[in-house]
């Protein structure tokens, strides 16, 4: 019964979504474009500012982190630098990404 719920659940979800973001793109004459999704997701706040945050972090990470010697101390420090948060912050996120 839960498996059913949820399957429906997500299905409506995907369904408003869609057209919701159709409804976005013809109201600010933009296509329908996953850069024009990204927007519409952060506009409507349907993703949370720490989670942008926390990806970008990461992402940026894994980019950087093999061509610089694979010194993590170096890698954060830059991040910090970066995204100008302190190295504890840049920290925190990997942490908590580990841990996850």
């Amino acid at each position: 019964m839960k498996q059913v719920t949820r399957k429906q659940i997500m299905d409506i979800f995907s369904e408003k979504l869609l057209e919701n973001f159709r409804l976005y793109c013809a109201h600010h004459r933009l296509p329908e474009e996953l850069d024009n999704f990204t927007t519409y997701l952060i506009d409507q706040e349907l993703i949370d500012k720490n989670v942008i945050r926390q990806y970008a972090i990461l992402e940026s990470f894994k980019d950087i982190y093999p061509g610089n010697g694979h010194r993590k101390t170096h890698t954060v420090e830059l991040l910090a630098s970066r995204f100008n948060l302190t190295p504890r912050s840049i920290w925190n996120v990997l942490r908590k990404e580990r841990k996850g």
